[in-house]
C-alpha cells in the first residue's frame, strides 16, 4: 500500500462571460498538449518508460508551441506520465489508451511564489489565475471559490502559511460544466495539500481511548464495523448505510458527501468504543486503480464488476487516510476467506450476524492475529 502524500480539496466555482471563455480556452490548449503527448507515445511506446523528469522534458519540447507556459506544460506532462505508469502496472496496451473528456490545467507548488505562481490564493477565498487569450497572450483573472465549511480551517491555515512563503500547494482548475456560448462555466479549484499538513491541522484526537481492534467491511451501499477486544470478543458493532450513493443517476458529488459522513461515523464509533487499530481489506489496485485522465479503449462501460472494485477501493482509500484523524492505526489484511468460507458461515451462526457484519468481524480477527505475530 502506497503512503498517502497529498489529499485533494475540491472547491467549486462559477464564472461568467469573458472569464469563462478564458478559462475554457486555457484548458483546451492543455488538452491539445495532452493529445500530442499521447499520440507520440502511441507512435513510440518506449516513451512510456521514461522517468517523470525525462517525460516532462519531452513535454516541453513537444508542447511549448501549443501553450507557451512551462508550468502548465509540466502539469499536463505529469498527468499523462502518471497515467501511463498506472496503465503499465495494470497491463494495459498503451496503443489502446484514449483521453477521457476532461478539461483542466494545473500548476506546481512553489513556496517562494506564495504557494503557487500560476494559480495562487491571494486571500482566504480569492484565487488569481493565469489564463490565455486566443492569440496566446496571457492575463490574470480572479476566481472566488466556495469554501466548504469542513475545509475552512485548513484553507485559512494553508493560505496564511503560503502568503508567508512557508508552504506551497499544487493546484488544478478543473471544468465540470459550461453553458451555451460559454456564458457560464462551472468548475473546481482542486488544491493538493500535503497529508502531514492535513493531519496537523485537522486531527480530532491525539490518542485512542483503549486497545481494541476495529474491522470494517466495505460495500457499495454500506460500511459494517465490528470492534473486538484483544481476546477476540465483540465489543461493538455498527452499520452505516448509503444506498442512494450507488443508485443510477445519483449525483457523484452528493454520493461522496454521503459516503464521507458514513466514514466519519464509523471512525467515530471505532474511537468511542476503545479501538486503537482499524483494519480494512488491502485493495490490490490502490495507487494504480484509476486512470484519472485516460481510459482503455477496450474496456466497456457496462463492466459492472470492474466499476464495483474501483468504487470499493476508493472508499477504502478514504478510510485509510481519514483514520489517523481519530488517532487510529491502520492495518490492511488479505481479504481472502472473509466473505465466502467455512469460518464466515460459522461466525454467522455462532454470533447471529449478517454476512457483512460477519466479514467485518473476521477482518478484525485477522488483524488481531497479525498483530500478535512476532
Amino acid at each position: 500500500m502506497k503512503k498517502v502524500k497529498y489529499i485533494t480539496l475540491r472547491l467549486p466555482f462559477h464564472i461568467t462571460g469573458v472569464y469563462a471563455r478564458l478559462v475554457y480556452w486555457t484548458a483546451w490548449l492543455c488538452k491539445l498538449c495532452a493529445h500530442r503527448l499521447l499520440y507520440h507515445v502511441k507512435q513510440n511506446p518506449l516513451l512510456a518508460d521514461l522517468s517523470q523528469y525525462d517525460f516532462i522534458k519531452l513535454g516541453r519540447k513537444l508542447c511549448y508551441d501549443i501553450i507557451p507556459n512551462r508550468r502548465y506544460v509540466d502539469g499536463i506532462s505529469t498527468i499523462i506520465h502518471a497515467s501511463l505508469q498506472s496503465a503499465k502496472v495494470l497491463g494495459v496496451d498503451v496503443a489502446k489508451l484514449e483521453l477521457k473528456p476532461w478539461l483542466l490545467f494545473q500548476s506546481e507548488a512553489e513556496p517562494w511564489a506564495k504557494g503557487n505562481l500560476n494559480i495562487q490564493f491571494t486571500s482566504y477565498n480569492t484565487v488569481r489565475v493565469l489564463v490565455f487569450e486566443k492569440d496566446k497572450s496571457t492575463r490574470k483573472i480572479t476566481i472566488k471559490p466556495v469554501i466548504p465549511k469542513g475545509y475552512a480551517r485548513l484553507i485559512r491555515t494553508l493560505v496564511d502559511k503560503a502568503l508567508r512563503k512557508q508552504i506551497g500547494y499544487p493546484t488544478r482548475i478543473y471544468i465540470t460544466d459550461y453553458g451555451d456560448k460559454l456564458e457560464h462555466l462551472y468548475g473546481e479549484i482542486q488544491v493538493m495539500v500535503k497529508y502531514d499538513f492535513y493531519l496537523e491541522v485537522m486531527k480530532r484526537y491525539e490518542k485512542p481511548l483503549g486497545n481494541n481492534i476495529a474491522g470494517v467491511d466495505v460495500n457499495v451501499d454500506r460500511l459494517n464495523l465490528v470492534v473486538i477486544n484483544r481476546n477476540g470478543d465483540i465489543v461493538w458493532r455498527y452499520t452505516a448505510r448509503f444506498p442512494q450513493a450507488s443508485s443510477r443517476g445519483y449525483p457523484r458529488k452528493s454520493a461522496w458527501s454521503v459516503i464521507g459522513e458514513a466514514i466519519h461515523s464509523n471512525l467515530n464509533n471505532a474511537y468511542s468504543h476503545g479501538a486503537s487499530v482499524i483494519a480494512v481489506e488491502n485493495p490490490k489496485i490502490i495507487g494504480y486503480l484509476r486512470y484519472y485522465w485516460i481510459k482503455n479503449g477496450n474496456r466497456k462501460s457496462e463492466n459492472y464488476n470492474y466499476k464495483v472494485t474501483i468504487f470499493r477501493s476508493s472508499i477504502i482509500e478514504r478510510i485509510i487516510w481519514k483514520a489517523p484523524l481519530y488517532g487510529l492505526q491502520v492495518v490492511t489484511i488479505n481479504p481472502r476467506g472473509t466473505t465466502h468460507s467455512e469460518d464466515h458461515e460459522y461466525v454467522m451462526r455462532r454470533y447471529g450476524l449478517d454476512k457483512h457484519t460477519a466479514s467485518a468481524y473476521l477482518i478484525a480477527l485477522r488483524a488481531r492475529r497479525n498483530l500478535q505475530r512476532p
